[in-house]
């Protein structure tokens, strides 16, 4: 689905998810056809392809190979780099996440309450291993209703590293943050995405 240029809409909510399968299927949160929400438990995270969301004529999703995103078209890749070394914080198996923010304003007067969503989220988080560092990673795209789209960055090790984040969009370095961690502890970053 996130290959095809046709322009899904999404049900209920301005964005639905979706994961595309590597055999060529896919699940998306409501069926197209009976408009019946499907369970996010049910997804085979052993065999994602891409997992994101669209609509409002856009599509946002990750390439499960190698964890970048696609963003609207542009290619987003998250690195970090020790010692002139980078690692590429989504090139292992990852675990889809999805959730979204809102509120809703109780009256305390009979009949359904009406809630508003203020941002839909997507992302995934991993865990990679190269000799003795171990990295702890969850990346998380925001898509606000009233701002702009933002990252979520969270990164935790196994032991002390003095290195930076590195983000590149369509392979091209745009930022760069120092982001020494500390064994056990998570750093945390929110980037906002920039075309």
């Amino acid at each position: 689905m996130f290959e095809k240029s046709l322009d899904f809409k999404a049900i209920n909510i301005p964005y639905n998810w979706n994961v595309d399968y590597w055999d060529g299927t896919h699940l998306s949160e409501y069926d197209e056809q009976t408009r019946i929400k499907n369970d996010f438990y049910e997804i085979n995270k052993d065999s994602i392809a891409r997992f994101g969301l669209f609509g409002c004529g856009s599509k946002y999703f990750y390439e499960d190979s190698d964890g970048s995103f696609n963003l609207k078209g542009k290619r987003v890749e998250i690195f970090y780099e020790v010692d002139g070394r980078q690692y590429r914080v989504g090139s292992h198996q990852k675990d889809p996440i999805t959730y979204k923010r809102a509120y809703a304003d109780y009256n305390n007067v009979q009949g359904p309450q009406r809630s508003n969503i203020e941002s839909i989220h997507f992302g995934y988080k991993t865990r990679i291993e190269n000799g003795d560092i171990k990295l702890f990673y969850q990346s998380v795209v925001a898509l606000p209703a009233y701002t702009s789209v933002f990252i979520e960055v969270k990164l935790s090790a196994n032991k002390d590293l003095n290195g930076d984040l590195v983000f590149k969009v369509k392979g091209k370095e745009v930022e760069r943050y120092r982001a020494p961690l500390k064994a056990g502890k998570a750093g945390q970053i929110n980037w906002t995405v920039k075309y």
